[in-house]
């Protein structure tokens, strides 16, 4: 009983702290993929499955039909948009007949149809695609022979995404509709021809530097671990 007092005061002292220091602060993420977390992250689409296997998440279309074009996107959960000055870094990413890499969204509103629909950029191992609204490989997109890679980190900051690949510089360009981004995700595309099991992918770590947390995010955290310890 003395030790859930003191965990309750000590939460309460937290949760002050928090509140004196401000809206939001920046936090670093990392997932070596030991195990599947459902609270981080959520597959978006039908024909592909996303396992965790040996320190490694895996991607693999399963196509429900042939001659079809696959976008699948696993979606990063466990801290919610919009995202802005973040960088991502992959470790030991690759696929072998797909495109696998970083897809970055923001949502827009059609002025047309009144509807909200999502523009990507999609950074590629061995690829850079613009899409909207889920079509894939809208205009010519820039290509390498780098299927798989050693390190693979993107930075984002008010428009500007900057793109190196094992130490090298490959993108840097602006977008002035993207003030910030509302969705990161991995992305997994290809197109399935009579071989409908075809197309794999994966990566060994994916790190998140400069998240904006909130209090509220960082109290969760904190009254989490503050509870392992009852």
């Amino acid at each position: 009983m003395n030790n859930i007092a003191h965990l309750l005061n000590a939460l309460i002292i937290v949760y002050t702290f928090l509140l004196l220091q401000g809206s939001a602060n920046a936090a670093f993420w990392e997932d070596h993929f030991e195990q599947e977390a459902v609270d981080d992250w959520k597959h978006v689409g039908n024909d592909s499955v996303w396992t965790v296997e040996d320190g490694f998440l895996r991607a693999e279309i399963q196509a429900q039909n042939q001659w079809s074009v696959i976008f699948e996107r696993y979606q990063f959960i466990a801290y919610s948009g919009p995202y802005n000055d973040f960088t991502i870094t992959l470790e030991t990413a690759g696929a072998a007949r797909a495109r696998f890499g970083i897809s970055l969204a923001k949502h827009f509103q059609n002025p047309v149809t009144e509807t909200e629909e999502a523009g990507y950029y999609l950074f590629f191992t061995n690829d850079m695609q613009a899409s909207r609204d889920g079509g894939v490989f809208v205009g010519p997109g820039r290509r390498w022979d780098t299927d798989a890679l050693q390190q693979m980190e993107l930075h984002f900051k008010d428009g500007r995404f900057q793109l190196n690949a094992d130490g090298e510089s490959r993108l840097d360009f602006r977008d002035a509709n993207f003030g910030h981004i509302d969705v990161i995700a991995f992305v997994l595309a290809g197109f399935v021809t009579e071989d409908v099991n075809t197309g794999s992918a994966w990566v060994d770590t994916f790190t998140i530097d400069g998240l904006s947390v909130s209090p509220k995010r960082k109290l969760t955290t904190t009254w989490a671990n503050l509870k392992k310890e009852l």
